[in-house]
């Protein structure tokens, strides 16, 4: 079946000196798009490859992602040559210019020169346990779509069986409907015509009571919803279709509205089933 766009998946692994751990939230979106928040230092360096793993698994839907790091012992990434270096250049400039700074702001300015100039290069066995976790999370984000789109799938079928209730009643009822339109027509033309009523009369009465035919419209609602139920069927991505089946629908249900108004009951009910039901394909995958 079908997933849905919404959902929430969690990951997390021990690697001995440290342990990570993934959150991912999804939402409807029309494209996809993608936040990834976590240890600057290490995604400058993995942020494409991350878009491109969370891509390879969801076609749609708006993604936060959230990648914590937790190391057993402090972890020191700056390389402490290069700090002092900084330091004493630091001691050097204020010495120069007369000037006098605390050993705490010396160190800021240090510690930021040194990260400056540090050529930083990721630990390939951190990014590689970094993509592992963040395919589990991926997996049981997927896992949550899937149910999700179950119940998705299970209230729009109940709603095309409404629809489809609706549409019966109105093709039972319809020619009856434009027999008595035919006779009221004819019987208006004859009392405005009177004696000059003829058979061309009549026949153009009966064409513009055939006007109110709505054979085709039913027969492409039909058409509609057998593709419709067909697709929910799919275990593929299929809202952008569905969303188009549901404009397609709308706009024969509205024509039989127009063409046949003493269905407006009908007509109602079976729009308010199709908008509840495009609402639930909003959050299609």
């Amino acid at each position: 079946m079908p997933y849905s766009m919404t959902g929430f998946g969690y990951a997390s692994k021990d690697f001995g000196d440290y342990e990570i751990s993934v959150r991912i939230k999804s939402v409807n979106n029309k494209s996809i798009d993608i936040s990834i928040k976590g240890p600057k230092d290490i995604l400058f360096f993995i942020d494409l490859e991350l878009r491109n793993l969370i891509k390879k698994h969801f076609e749609r839907g708006s993604f936060q992602v959230f990648i914590d790091i937790k190391y057993k012992q402090p972890k020191i990434f700056m390389n402490v040559e290069n700090l002092k270096i900084s330091v004493e250049s630091i001691k050097k400039i204020m010495e120069e210019v007369g000037l006098s700074l605390s050993h705490d702001k010396i160190y800021d300015l240090a510690s930021s020169l040194a990260s400056e100039t540090e050529e930083t290069v990721i630990d390939e066995e951190l990014k590689k346990n970094i993509f592992e976790v963040v395919e589990e999370a991926c997996e049981a984000l997927k896992e949550e779509r899937k149910k999700e789109g179950e119940k998705l799938i299970e209230d729009i079928k109940n709603r095309l069986s409404i629809i489809e209730e609706y549409l019966s009643k109105i093709e039972n009822q319809k020619e009856k409907i434009i027999e008595k339109a035919k006779e009221r027509i004819t019987e208006k033309l004859k009392e405005l015509l009177g004696e000059e009523f003829s058979e061309r009369a009549f026949i153009e009465a009966t064409i513009l009571a055939d006007k109110m035919d709505i054979t085709e419209e039913i027969v492409r609602l039909k058409s509609h919803i057998k593709r419709f139920k067909e697709l929910i069927q799919l275990d593929q991505p299929i809202g952008r279709k569905l969303d188009f089946l549901c404009q397609e629908m709308h706009r024969e249900i509205n024509t039989m509205g127009t063409k046949m108004p003493w269905f407006s009951e009908y007509i109602v009910e079976m729009k308010t089933q199709l908008e509840k039901i495009r609402q639930q394909v909003q959050n299609i995958e």
